[in-house]
């Protein structure tokens, strides 16, 4: 849920005690960091937010994961801070979505909410089951008059213990009803709560403006976007954050000159290194094939160096648009079965060796050479 949202449910809870039918102590508000929101919903939260609730001494409880993997048993995930007056956010904690998306070198896909499970769902989930011990409890979300369908499919999650319930939508209110309450009560424009380089901010033409304006306010922000689009695009040309083209070049023509050469600086203070990577597809019954990838680190160093070395290498060179230069030993295919085979310099603060077992053999059957052990 968009946290201006369930922040205009949680304000309108303590300004008009008529909109619940519970006491505040029976209230916990539970929060799930992702470790990159945006600094501005941080700045609103912690300045607005944070004082009403420990005015009246509502219950914050901040989690997030502390590595890779978590269980539903709780494994991976930690209570950053549990307290009914809350002082600060605990954002920068724990184990940030970035941290796995670069060590994968990918970015969030934007036909999948998968990262949302992983860094939200995956976190709240063992986390209210603790703090309910069995109990039967009701979970309050932030579906507004849009989104009737996800109510309605959330009813699916009730059991015996949970129950569903949707303010928004008994108070029959809109985002822009929400947004227009939050304006009225704090004298504040909310923003939109996400993650600097989420994808779905840049999906429509007014997401996209909206996102290039805190770009403007918050260089940082597109600097850690254009970060993690560049690792995952070295490692993949077709990755990238906008449905077509690249952030960079959505970046570049509307003049963000400080974001691009602060982002200019990140990348030339990173260590570097050559890699070698692979990819295979293969047919299934879905629509898209299985892709399974091979990547290994050969060298590190000075991007200069490694950038010559690369280009002596015995292969088709070429560099795209966005600066990546590739030297290529097999290039993919139109259809499944394919493989593709390359060399890049990337940064390696971060990315780390992968394949997986069986690779070997799934690669050789797609080019039809002989399987090889690589060491």
């Amino acid at each position: 849920m968009t946290v201006y949202i369930t922040t205009a449910i949680l304000l309108r809870w303590l300004h008009e005690p008529a909109s619940r039918d519970f006491d505040l102590d029976k209230l916990v508000v539970v929060i799930a960091h992702t470790g990159n929101e945006y600094t501005d919903t941080l700045r609103d939260a912690q300045d607005v937010v944070l004082p009403l609730l420990a005015r009246h001494g509502v219950r914050l409880v901040q989690t997030g994961r502390t590595q890779l993997n978590t269980t539903a048993a709780g494994a991976g995930v930690s209570i950053f801070d549990d307290s009914t007056h809350p002082t600060r956010l605990y954002a920068d904690h724990g184990y940030a979505l970035s941290d796995e998306l670069l060590t994968a070198g990918t970015v969030p896909q934007l036909g999948s909410r998968r990262c949302s499970l992983r860094a939200k769902g995956a976190v709240l989930d063992p986390i209210i089951t603790t703090l309910t011990s069995g109990q039967p409890y009701r979970h309050y979300l932030g579906f507004e008059t849009g989104e009737l369908r996800r109510a309605q499919r959330d009813t699916a999650y009730n059991t015996d213990t949970r129950y569903g319930v949707y303010p928004l939508l008994d108070w029959q209110w809109s985002r822009t009803d929400a947004l227009e309450y939050l304006e009225k009560v704090t004298g504040r424009r909310w923003q939109k709560s996400a993650c600097s380089y989420c994808p779905f901010q840049f999906s429509s033409k007014a997401g996209r403006a909206d996102a290039l304006e805190r770009y403007r306010r918050d260089p940082d922000a597109g600097v850690h976007a254009l970060y993690l689009e560049h690792v995952a695009a070295c490692l993949n040309p077709r990755q990238s954050l906008l449905a077509q083209g690249r952030l960079i070049d959505l970046i570049t023509d509307a003049g963000l000159t400080e974001v691009l050469g602060l982002f200019a600086e990140h990348l030339a203070a990173q260590q570097h290194a050559l890699y070698e990577v692979r990819r295979v597809a293969t047919p299934r019954r879905a629509a898209t094939p299985a892709i399974a990838r091979s990547v290994r680190r050969l060298d590190t160093g000075d991007a200069a160096a490694l950038h010559a070395t690369l280009m002596e290498l015995p292969a088709d060179i070429d560099t795209t648009p966005d600066g990546i230069t590739r030297a290529w030993r097999h290039r993919r295919g139109t259809a499944a079965p394919w493989a593709e085979h390359f060399y890049v310099v990337a940064p390696s603060t971060a990315i780390a060796d992968k394949q997986r077992p069986g690779f070997e053999a799934l690669y050789a059957r797609a080019t039809g050479a002989v399987p090889t052990l690589v060491a």
